[in-house]
């Protein structure tokens, strides 16, 4: 559990945790150079229940840093991760370890939550609504994960021996080094899907995707240009899809030339392979459309390019 001035939350969200009906269990909670009271909050919880370990940054290091610190110092043969200011249900454990139990195969378990605001009180939707996990949500999920992510890291529990191949969390990237993790475990391990919501995740006036757009599509580029990099034998329909989204992200970010030089090498990819016209066609036309929605890029869709 990282935490950065999140006391107001942090009680609520570690209750959570200590009360899961599978007790066998260490929470793990990083104070990451927090300006609140949040270190007084969890040496207050800490004294209270021996199942909580501490670890204090003097100087803030960031999500990635804080994940990796803890992790490091994990006795379990599981792992799991609860944000300081989400919350999990009191039976995800137990139902999470036992499905991976039954499921061998399969190294990462994760599910459905709750949306719920500052108060705690649910929305009206889920973390499904806003990322919908593919048609078959299981297994080998790493053609889909290239693409964009739709694993909610505070319902994620995975097998310590899949944490020990991929290694740490990337601390060059900011907020969604979450998805980066998933790509690279899918490349070798499965997922195993719950429907049923198992956490609650919060959205309030601090949370990262509302408050810092700019820096998020900063790091989701971060994200493409790395699974570009790393997997050459990506099949071109998946490298069309990630360059699509690449430039529009360029191009909302302002650095448009570029945007559009990456929009159009994702039609280069769509000339690949089967079904090659229908693909190319429909690239071009969602290409045309949205630079000409992207407010640097007026007119650009009449350029030479």
């Amino acid at each position: 559990m990282p935490c950065f001035n999140h006391a107001r939350f942090l009680a609520e969200s570690v209750s959570s945790v200590l009360r899961q009906s599978h007790g066998e269990l260490e929470l793990i909670i990083t104070d990451d150079c927090s300006s609140d009271t949040s270190w007084d909050v969890m040496s207050k919880l800490a004294a209270q229940d021996q199942r909580v370990r501490l670890i204090k940054h003097e100087r803030n290091q960031g999500l990635s840093r804080s994940r990796n610190n803890a992790m490091d110092i994990a006795n379990g043969e599981l792992i799991g991760f609860c944000d300081s200011d989400d919350v999990w249900e009191p039976h995800k454990l137990r139902t999470q370890v036992e499905r991976l139990q039954s499921r061998p195969d399969c190294d990462v378990v994760y599910s459905d939550s709750i949306i719920i605001d500052e108060n705690g009180k649910p929305t009206g939707q889920r973390f499904s609504d806003l990322f919908p996990v593919p048609s078959n949500p299981s297994g080998r999920l790493f053609p889909e994960l290239v693409t964009r992510n739709f694993v909610n890291i505070q319902s994620v529990l995975l097998r310590k021996g899949a944490v020990a191949r991929v290694g740490h969390f990337d601390e060059k990237i900011e907020w969604i080094q979450d998805w980066w993790y998933w790509v690279q475990i899918s490349r070798e391990h499965s997922f195993l899907y719950c429907p049923e919501p198992l956490a609650r995740y919060r959205v309030h006036s601090g949370s990262t995707n509302l408050v810092h757009d700019r820096a998020y599509k900063t790091n989701r580029v971060k994200v493409f240009r790395r699974i570009l990099g790393a997997y050459p034998d990506l099949p071109p329909s998946a490298k069309a899809d990630i360059c699509y989204s690449m430039g529009i992200d360029l191009c909302a970010l302002s650095k448009c030339r570029f945007g559009r030089q990456v929009l159009w090498r994702s039609a280069g990819f769509s000339m690949t392979g089967a079904r090659t016209w229908p693909r190319l066609c429909k690239t071009i036309v969602r290409i045309v459309l949205s630079v000409s929605k992207t407010p640097c890029c007026e007119g650009a869709s009449s350029r030479q390019h």
